[in-house]
């Protein structure tokens, strides 16, 4: 390994998120005001990878793809997958609408306070993959942590926020919404395998589980390796960045998320 850069991380308020971020950052206290994210990825970087901590429902929401935002001045669009690190019993997300449910009548359901009714929900588990392409309709439940690797934008239209009172965007999510391919990914893997999880036209995601000495091969294209569970160079709810032909050895047993922008 020649120089594995750590990245810290950025911490962003969120209403929906945890007052108690010790288990996966021990050097914070308890927090001020809910803290919903932590950005693990260099800001500079072609995808944008968080840790999700909701300890509340997020808002039914939905993002554009590139071709609705150059059109509307917005940048890129916003396609993003979740890996499930962590679920409590009874966790659910809400991927695209449930069966039944008519699309012409999402946007009345949103403006009644009922759009998390027309999702999809369902129960998820650690070592989960959901895809969620853009214009797909979604949210997040409470009880989950997740690390989410995404196109690095901010572009989220809320269709239902449960009343909280931040502006809704049900113009432009009703323009952009559409059934995709999102929901669970059928990669194949049980929990102790490693492999790849996920590619998609932005980004691949590929799970290692490691023991003391195994190492990651260096590789022609920039990487980013989360450290989900174990000891190593990275401490745990980080990530590190490896540069065209560096490898990664683990210093013991472990749980590694590598993301990159190349082919896996």
């Amino acid at each position: 390994m020649k120089g594995l850069q750590v990245i810290p991380p950025r911490f962003q308020a969120r209403v929906w998120g945890s007052r108690d971020l010790r288990a996966w950052y021990p050097e914070r206290e308890r927090e001020a005001e809910p803290v919903g994210e932590a950005w693990i990825s260099p800001p500079d970087g072609p995808v944008l990878i968080k840790m999700l901590f909701p300890a509340e429902r997020l808002s039914v929401q939905v993002h554009p793809d590139d071709a609705y935002a150059a059109e509307h001045g917005l940048g890129r669009g916003k396609s993003e997958a979740w890996y499930v690190v962590a679920a409590e019993s009874g966790a659910t997300l809400g991927v695209g609408l449930r069966p039944g449910a008519e699309w012409s009548e999402l946007e009345a359901a949103c403006r009644a306070g009922r759009g998390a009714g027309m999702l999809d929900w369902f129960p998820v588990r650690a070592g989960d993959v959901i895809n969620v392409p853009a214009g797909t309709v979604h949210a997040i439940g409470p009880g989950v942590v997740l690390c989410e690797v995404q196109q690095p934008s901010d572009n989220t239209f809320r269709l239902d926020d449960y009343g909280r009172g931040r502006p809704l965007h049900l113009e432009q999510g009703m323009a952009v919404a559409r059934p995709t391919s999102g929901g669970r990914v059928a990669h194949g893997l049980k929990l102790e395998e490693s492999g790849v999880l996920l590619a998609t036209p932005y980004f691949q995601i590929a799970r290692y589980q490691t023991r003391p000495g195994w190492t990651l091969e260096p590789d022609q294209e920039r990487r980013w390796i989360v450290n989900l569970a174990g000891k190593g160079p990275i401490p745990r709810g980080h990530l590190g960045e490896l540069a065209p032909g560096e490898a990664l050895t683990a210093a013991s047993a472990g749980t590694w998320l590598a993301v990159r922008t190349g082919k896996l």
